[in-house]
């Protein structure tokens, strides 16, 4: 009974977290329609205070805990001490029922403790299940993602192995107190074997699981995974049949996930256009320590959005036996550019302003957000296909060992869908290669605001890259130029400003003297020897935004998580609106 009533309670506060998302999507649109129309009414306004509607400055702030995150928001770690409390709360009193009459509330008995821990623990870890699935109805109608939902994927296991752990030991205690054998301690009956077995499966979930396992040895929790959930799963199933009303549901939402992500990967096409480097200073020649670009056709790109990432895998075509298991390795990779035309499935009419005149064109869209935007159209392809670009830094022994004899599969698009347009400035800072959602973030604005997208409100745009060396400019100078030439003439105001900074400042003089292309664009600033001072570049900003609430600022950032933390506390100090990428997979 208090898994039941656990679960329901859970699952009750999501539907209504779900319903807020809703009711925001419905007056964005109702907002975007009247931008549409040439008016603000009450749609604008609701949706303008709807969308402020935030916790505490406070509690967004982002902070480090030793030894567990490097990065984690003060109100994630209230939500997991709440969490941890009703998990108590439900251990000790649930369920509960009214009646007229009652005058005390009875307790069960200390024995079934253990008991009713293991039961709240298999709610926990069904909810893991859904939250650790790229693919789920938990995202479509939260609007939250994979990459948002995995550190709660995390806590929650951690949870409920807690609980699991009281119930193990109590058994094993009263084994061995009646016994004194070890084998019939473990596997005295068909039931105490099974909880043995499924407990180890656990057990080698949780330990394969720490981060410094996860990032140096992948494979290792790759493949721990999945097998520690096929035991665990299976013999907590044949243990209590009970486990079968926790798990199965969560289950078959992860299978269909797995089935989904084997089919965008595996069926839908993807032709790999080329890959080779774009930045190589080569030490040896098997090693490439530069910036290798990816370039790929993929038919599911028609539901890219700016800032998304895929999941990539890249195999060599002349493969040994052991290459074929890099299939089962994926990446995420931040999209750097997409190409080609956007395929849509419903049939609305747009609206755009083109040399002074208003015209219809005929449109699709997906998602009832975008039918009032129009999304990029790019003229490389010259055909209906859809191609996109990635640039990935050479930083281990995966990526240091591109060739250009590469198979890429790819399984995506993920990633939120960023509603940067409903804000007046936007704010991008980068560090390294970081610089690539911020990239199509930038383009896609600056692509829509001079096209006269009236949808678009961005009429700012500031972007601040910190890089060591000048060379990490050179595999984006197509994309710079093309927006040099975007921001001269929009048909919307448009106020474009880039800031980069060299941390080597003996890379001025080839800036001064070498007559480097990025010197000749409008709109472009360089600082050498320095990294960028965040409190002081907000605040140049800041000082710049006459007229333009403090609600109306959107900031973007990816880079160490350093990096990261001194943008978000220094934004939510400011009580600007901002979002972050993480990888932490």
């Amino acid at each position: 009974m208090p898994g039941y009533s656990y679960a329901f309670f859970c699952w009750g506060f999501f539907a209504l977290y779900c319903i807020g998302h809703q009711i925001g999507r419905l007056l964005r649109f109702l907002a975007r329609r009247e931008l549409l129309l040439g008016k603000s009414g009450t749609a604008t306004k609701l949706h303008h205070r709807y969308s402020r509607i935030g916790l505490p400055a406070f509690m967004e702030h982002v902070i480090r805990i030793p030894f567990v995150t490097s990065m984690i928001p003060i109100k994630h770690i209230i939500g997991v001490f709440v969490l941890m409390c009703l998990n108590v709360l439900f251990c000790f009193f649930g369920a509960w029922k009214y009646d007229i009459g009652i005058t005390s509330f009875p307790t069960p008995d200390i024995s079934y403790y253990d008991l009713r821990g293991a039961y709240l623990g298999m709610v926990n870890w069904g909810f893991v299940f859904v939250l650790g699935s790229r693919n789920t109805i938990v995202t479509r109608m939260s609007g939250m993602t994979f990459e948002s939902l995995i550190p709660f994927h995390r806590w929650l296991a951690r949870i409920g192995f807690c609980e699991f752990v009281p119930h193990f030991v109590w058994r094993l205690y009263m084994g061995w107190f009646y016994t004194m054998n070890p084998k019939d301690t473990l596997f005295a009956d068909f039931v105490q074997g099974t909880g043995t077995v499924a407990m180890i499966g656990f057990l080698i979930l949780f330990v394969t699981s720490f981060e410094w396992i996860r990032r140096g040895f992948f494979e290792v929790f790759y493949y721990m995974h999945i097998l520690g959930i096929f035991v665990a799963i299976i013999a907590a199933c044949w243990h209590r049949p009970a486990c079968v009303a926790y798990f199965m549901p969560p289950v078959g939402l992860w299978v269909f996930d797995r089935c989904w992500r084997s089919y965008q990967s595996w069926l839908c096409k993807v032709n790999t256009l080329s890959v080779e480097p774009a930045i190589n200073h080569k030490d040896h020649a098997s090693e490439n320590p530069g910036i290798t670009r990816v370039l790929f056709e993929y038919s599911r790109l028609h539901r890219y959005h700016p800032g998304q990432y895929v999941f990539v895998s890249l195999v060599k075509r002349s493969r040994s036996f052991w290459d074929y298991f890099s299939y089962l390795n994926w990446h995420p990779m931040t999209i750097s550019e997409a190409f080609g035309e956007q395929n849509d499935s419903s049939s609305v009419a747009e609206e755009r302003i083109v040399n002074g005149i208003t015209i219809h064109e005929e449109k699709t869209s997906t998602d009832i957000e975008e039918t009032l935007g129009v999304r990029r159209r790019h003229v490389a392809l010259g055909s209906r296909k859809t191609a996109a670009s990635l640039h990935i830094k050479a930083l281990g022994r995966y990526t240091k060992a591109f060739t250009e004899d590469m198979n890429v599969r790819v399984d995506g698009p993920y990633g939120p869908r960023l509603e940067f347009q409903d804000y007046a400035v936007v704010i991008c800072f980068a560090a390294g290669i970081g610089i690539t959602p911020a990239l199509t973030i930038i383009k896609d604005a600056v692509e829509r605001r001079a096209a006269g997208i009236q949808t678009v409100r961005t009429e700012q745009m500031h972007l601040i890259w910190a890089v060591r060396s000048l060379d990490e400019l050179d595999p984006f100078v197509d994309l710079f130029t093309y927006l040099s030439e975007q921001y001269m003439s929009p048909k919307q105001p448009l106020h474009l400003h880039v800031q980069v900074f060299v941390t080597r400042a003996e890379q001025k003089h080839l800036y001064n003297e070498g007559d480097h292309w990025i010197a000749n664009l409008n709109g472009f600033n360089f600082a050498f020897g320095s990294r960028p001072n965040i409190p002081t570049c907000m605040q140049a900003i800041e000082d710049g935004m006459q007229g333009i609430p403090h609600e109306d600022v959107w900031v973007h950032t990816c880079g160490s998580d350093q990096f990261m933390s001194g943008v978000l506390n220094q934004a939510f100090k400011r009580h600007w609106h901002a979002h972050h990428e993480t990888f932490e997979f």
